[in-house]
């Protein structure tokens, strides 16, 4: 049996939001990060080691108070530290759209009939007479 491939993921572009948090070389390492890519990668982009590249992320964990890289990010994203470019765009587009009706409702967990009886003017009128 061979060795299984890694599941490619496509890499988010991601830009930050608040450059005044972090020190410019570390900003540049931790937005790189953020994007998906290894120290390797990096180091290789930014034309550092990838030592440095481990030195600059283990320091924003420090200020972050992260343990691991992937709580580095989520704690950047939760901090305004990241944005997303053309994702935020889409987001904000899906949240403009009306809630889904068959979702259930919170008081019976039961989902709404698909077909709802709407009762028309002329059937008002006729009730009335």
């Amino acid at each position: 049996m061979g060795r299984r491939q890694k599941p490619h993921y496509p890499r988010m572009e991601v830009e930050l939001a608040d450059t005044t948090l972090l020190p410019p070389r570390r900003a540049e390492v931790v937005m790189l990060a953020a994007r998906g890519m290894s120290a390797k990668e990096i180091g290789r982009l930014l034309d550092i080691s990838p030592d440095t590249v481990t030195w600059h992320l283990d320091e924003a964990k420090d200020q972050f108070h992260a343990q691991s890289r992937v709580d580095l990010i989520s704690q950047g994203w939760m901090q305004g530290l990241f944005r997303a470019r053309a994702f935020a765009f889409v987001l904000m587009a899906f949240s403009a759209l009306p809630a889904m009706r068959s979702r259930p409702t919170p008081m019976t967990g039961t989902r709404p009939p698909a077909v709802r009886n709407t009762i028309g003017r002329n059937q008002i009128r006729e009730n009335r007479a």
